[in-house]
């Protein structure tokens, strides 16, 4: 072979090496950059997840700090309200002797935003310490019931961000009914859950069946809701009477007598068996476990209702909720006169005046004052009820409150749900060393629920 055709040969190999290790070495180089950058990615991800969940813990803190200011404030004017009856002979009850509360934590708004301005140092370095946005940036907050806010409507600083909403667990009606009777608000409770249910567009919840065939009423519903926390296991039934339909109803004071059936009967059908709990509810999400309780009635009415309050627990005259205003409403008025509150124009007017006496919900009222805001606009009220009373189904002031937390960092976001109480008797052991430890409250509240996603 010819010197300069065997030449050519060996280059022409050596070309293809040469392509061959460069393809090799280029899919390596590929493939580790790759690597690097998703191991890069992962450890930002992790990185921005602590951060967010640092930021909703915070937003957690910074709820508490605000409503242990509330709770002194409420301690203050309760003293306040009882030294000026004292001295006007009046009853402590009335709205005469009432001092007015501020809701302070009804007008805060709880985010990153405020924190950097109540806390970081004035002139702080800004390279050292993260800015928050222009106060014109601040989020709005959402309506009750709503998400704190979108992860895109958080600062985002280099820290992250959070945004917390506080909800008065006081203004929600109690599904933990007092199984034993004993603090004389069974009647009412069970009242109130008629009032929420007896509307006729909610007659769908109930004409339904279920997943194992079985369709409950509502007295059927509340039944099942006092099975589920008493103690003993023979099945209740509701002793109310409903004489004009639906919303025109009579409910004793002790609305329950023992059936002659087994309260597990509802739990017995399913694959899935299970017992009544005959202890208080832990969660809202424990409802789903009572039998009558849908997803649709969830979807309803979860907003309205709560499980974290004590037995004794009255409901709050001072809600920014419509729904709840008339509810209440319908709750103090003349079972004659219910047929009023139907009127647009007489809801609209009850609003108004109720948002005026609150002050734009920046003081909050007595139920007496609220019963004459409802006889201002021209609704006749009843007058079984007993205002001052001990066991009034009704208060000026909660005790328990939810935190919906959201902590943002990067595109990572956490959300924490904390419900804080201020009633030192609420979730106590029996035993007479806990409840002497449990006496003295920590100034932040009883933690009594806490849930992160």
């Amino acid at each position: 072979m010819p010197a300069r055709a065997a030449r050519s040969s060996e280059s022409g190999a050596a070309l293809l090496v040469a392509i061959a290790a460069i393809a090799v070495l280029t899919a390596l180089a590929v493939d580790l950059s790759y690597e690097t950058q998703v191991r890069l990615r992962t450890s930002a991800n992790a990185r921005d997840e602590l951060r967010a969940a640092a930021q909703a813990h915070s937003a957690v803190v910074f709820s508490r700090l605000v409503l242990s200011f509330q709770a002194q404030i409420d301690q203050a004017m309760s003293t306040g309200s009882q030294a000026l009856a004292a001295a006007a002979g009046a009853d402590p009850g009335s709205a005469a002797a009432a001092l007015p509360h501020p809701q302070i934590w009804s007008l805060v708004q709880v985010n990153s935003a405020f924190s950097h301005a109540l806390f970081d140092e004035p002139g702080a370095d800004a390279a050292a310490t993260p800015q928050p946005p222009p106060a014109a940036a601040a989020p709005t907050p959402p309506p009750a019931g709503a998400a704190p806010a979108p992860a895109a409507a958080l600062p985002r600083d280099p820290a992250g961000g959070f945004e917390a909403r506080i909800e008065d667990e006081g203004q929600k009606i109690n599904v933990q009914l007092d199984a034993l009777g004993t603090t004389g608000l069974l009647g009412p409770q069970v009242e109130e859950l008629l009032r929420l249910t007896c509307d006729a567009k909610w007659d769908p919840l109930f004409d339904r069946t279920d997943a194992e065939g079985q369709r409950y009423s509502r007295t059927d519903l509340i039944a099942n809701l006092k099975d589920w926390v008493d103690e003993d296991s023979t099945a209740s039934v509701l002793t109310a009477s409903f004489p004009g339909g639906n919303c025109a109803f009579v409910v004793p004071p002790n609305p329950f007598e023992n059936g002659f059936a087994d309260e597990n009967y509802p739990y017995d059908r399913g694959a899935d068996r299970y017992k009544t709990k005959n202890a208080r509810m832990d969660s809202l999400e424990e409802l789903h476990l009572v039998a009558g309780v849908t997803d649709a009635f969830m979807a309803a009415f979860r907003d309205q209702l709560t499980v974290y309050l004590p037995n004794a627990a009255a409901l709050n005259v001072n809600s920014d909720d419509p729904r709840q205003q008339l509810l209440l409403a319908s709750i103090m008025t003349d079972p004659a006169a219910q047929a009023s509150l139907l009127d647009p124009k007489l809801q609209d007017t009850f609003y108004k005046a109720l948002l005026a006496a609150r002050m734009g919900g920046f003081l909050a009222i007595t139920p007496a004052q609220f019963q004459q805001v409802l006889q201002g606009v021209g609704v006749k009220v009843r007058t079984d009820l007993n205002l001052a009373s001990p066991k009034s189904p009704f208060t000026d002031h909660s005790a328990v409150f939810r935190i919906r937390a959201l902590g943002v960092a990067g595109d990572v976001t956490h959300e924490t749900e904390a419900v804080v109480s201020f009633d030192p008797n609420l979730n106590v052991s029996t035993d007479p060393t806990a409840q002497a430890a449990a006496a003295t409250l920590p100034p932040f509240g009883r933690l009594v629920h806490w849930g992160e996603e």
